[in-house]
């Protein structure tokens, strides 16, 4: 009876505060169908590149159309100096700049090795990746290509001629995301980001906002004066919405938008209840720092804001320095990110996946020790009305 007290008072202050609806539901909502969108076609698309053709032969010329032909590449420019294309790559209104040399057909012809020279911006490391991927793929498969047309034209069989053109070849079998899709991986990483800013800056308000508005002592009244059920009653509503949150976000993307999903969707609904807690939990200790709701908040904040950066999505984390590594442990998104990923694309056996739901369970209980603190805080009239 205790328990639905504060579930009851707590929708009610709810209701009453719209500024909590958006925060909670409409916001994220919104950032993470708009990340959806963002990463719909999967991977960037017709990027502009200029070209620097100084052979001007049929072959560089018909390189310059194949490379048009590239998802990935726009031949936007076709530029007269090195200096033209420096500056438009400096400038930001290309993405890559080739450079195709004098004698470049003859050199094919002699079965001489011909050497493009390809600029690309690598501050921006994922486009300068795929159109980097994207071009020595098309220039070897290309040489390669015209190289066995010369050795059969001199008397080879064109099986042999194949093989003495391309002496090493890669057989590439793509364990995880084969597709190059980043819609698979890296926007999944971006919901659990803005979800966590949301859940963990939600219950601070939620908890904190009773110290601001000095209604503690009527909080545990509600809750018949356990700590326990007031914490639990007053998170309850918010624990219904994240929720409810997240399974919309699932049909979207695993159903709607057609992400793949391979691995036991058990331990994926786990590991997302475990991620909600742990964030709730974690509220726990942020308010019971002070009883401060802004310094809480500010705080949280700090805790959580660099969360996508650290993921170790972009950036291997075991390249990162040791305080970013340290970082990383303590984020629930963590270890989350890890097990979804694992189950979604790599198809991991959930047993591989169990000491990663340890730490969110870890995670999700730590926080009750702070709510001896928060009790005896609640009860203290000084730390009401805080500004």
């Amino acid at each position: 009876m205790a328990y639905l007290n504060v579930v009851k008072r707590e929708i009610k202050r709810f209701y009453k505060r719209p500024l909590v609806w958006s925060f909670s539901l409409i916001i994220p909502l919104t950032m993470c169908l708009l990340i959806c969108l963002i990463f719909s076609k999967g991977s960037p698309t017709n990027l502009p590149v200029a070209v620097l053709n100084k052979d001007n032969s049929e072959i560089s010329r018909m390189l310059v159309r194949n490379l048009n032909t590239l998802p990935s590449c726009n031949v936007k420019y076709q530029v007269t100096s090195m200096q033209e294309g420096n500056k438009l790559l400096t400038r930001g209104e290309i993405y890559a700049f080739l450079v195709i040399p004098k004698d470049f057909q003859k050199d094919i012809y002699k079965l001489k090795q011909p050497k493009l020279v390809f600029y690309y911006n690598n501050q921006r490391i994922l486009v300068g990746g795929i159109i980097s991927k994207d071009v020595n793929n098309l220039v070897q498969s290309m040489l390669v290509g015209m190289d066995a047309k010369m050795r059969n034209k001199r008397g080879l069989p064109m099986e042999e001629a194949i093989k003495q053109s391309n002496l090493i070849s890669v057989n590439d079998h793509i364990r995880s995301n084969p597709f190059f899709n980043y819609q698979y991986f890296l926007s999944l990483v971006a919901f659990g980001h803005i979800l966590q800013i949301n859940l963990l800056l939600s219950a601070v308000w939620a908890l904190g906002s009773e110290f601001k508005l000095g209604t503690t002592k009527d909080w545990l009244k509600s809750a018949e004066d356990s700590i326990l059920i007031a914490f639990l009653g007053k998170l309850t509503p918010y624990f219904v919405i994240f929720i409810s949150l997240f399974a919309f976000l699932y049909l979207v993307y695993f159903g709607i938008t057609g992400v793949p999903y391979v691995g036991n969707w058990a331990m994926g609904i786990f590991a997302t209840i475990l991620f909600v807690t742990a964030c709730f939990s974690l509220s726990a200790i942020f308010v019971s720092l002070n009883g401060n709701l802004r310094f809480a908040l500010s705080a949280a904040t700090f805790y959580v804001a660099m969360g996508f950066a650290f993921a170790g999505v972009t950036y291997p984390v075991m390249s990162m320095p040791l305080a970013a590594r340290i970082y990383n442990a303590v984020l629930p998104l963590n270890y989350w990110s890890k097990i979804m990923i694992n189950q979604s694309l790599r198809e991991i056996p959930p047993i591989y996946d169990l000491k990663l739901l340890a730490v969110l369970l870890g995670m999700s209980l730590i926080g009750f020790f702070a709510l001896f603190r928060i009790k005896s805080m609640a009860k203290d009239e000084k730390r009401w009305y805080q500004l």
